[in-house]
Formats: structure tokens, sequence, C-alpha cells
């Protein structure tokens, strides 16, 4: 890309992750293993830091899920059906990870 076309946003990456106003998460298909989670859902966890959200869910997405709901929600991902009344998931091909999940979460009313 040539650089005077290009417009200069004043943040990067990081910024946007972390002060993104919605609580995301990304994971490994295969395994579920959580490769980023966004400060937002560490507040909305209760959690003080990635330390405290990791030992309290168990690095994977599937604590992060109630039991009862973990089938619907695997299988929402898996066709890609892609939103609910909780959350917007999308799949992408990662060089480095493979097939990865980009989560959004919706926020309960009380939540918000």
């Amino acid at each position: 890309m040539v650089k005077e076309g290009r417009a200069q946003l004043g943040f990067n990456l990081r910024d946007l992750a972390v002060n993104l106003p919605g609580a995301f998460f990304i994971y490994r298909a295969d395994d579920g293993k959580i490769l980023f989670a966004n400060r937002e859902l560490l507040r909305i966890t209760e959690c003080s830091s990635m330390e405290v959200f990791i030992e309290f869910i168990g690095r994977k997405v599937k604590g992060l899920i109630a039991p009862e709901d973990y089938a619907e929600a695997v299988e929402s991902c898996d066709q890609q059906v892609g939103d609910s009344d909780d959350a917007v998931a999308h799949m992408v091909k990662n060089p480095y990870f493979g097939e990865i999940y980009y989560v959004i979460l919706s926020p309960k009313p009380d939540q918000k």
C-alpha cells in the first residue's frame, strides 16, 4: 500500500482491542483454546487480570459457556450460523493457528 494514499488513524490494533466497548475473544476451533480475550470480557467475568481469567475458565471456551448451552453453542459455531441472542461468531483460517473463531458477546440487559 502506498503510504501517501493511506490515512493515519492514530491508534494501533492493541488500542482497538483493549478499548472496544464490547466483550470479545478469539479461540482455536480444533481444541477450543482461547487465544485472546479483551478487557471488557475480563470485566464481565469479574476477573482482575488475564491470569485470573485463565484460571477461572480453564483456558478453554467451554469454561465460558453454561453446560446446558454448550452443545447448542458448538453446533451454532460449526454451522457458521454466526449469531444468536448472546453472541456473534465468525470463523476464519489463520496461517499460524488454523481455523479460529472471533466471538463478540452481547451483554445481558443487567450487564450494560
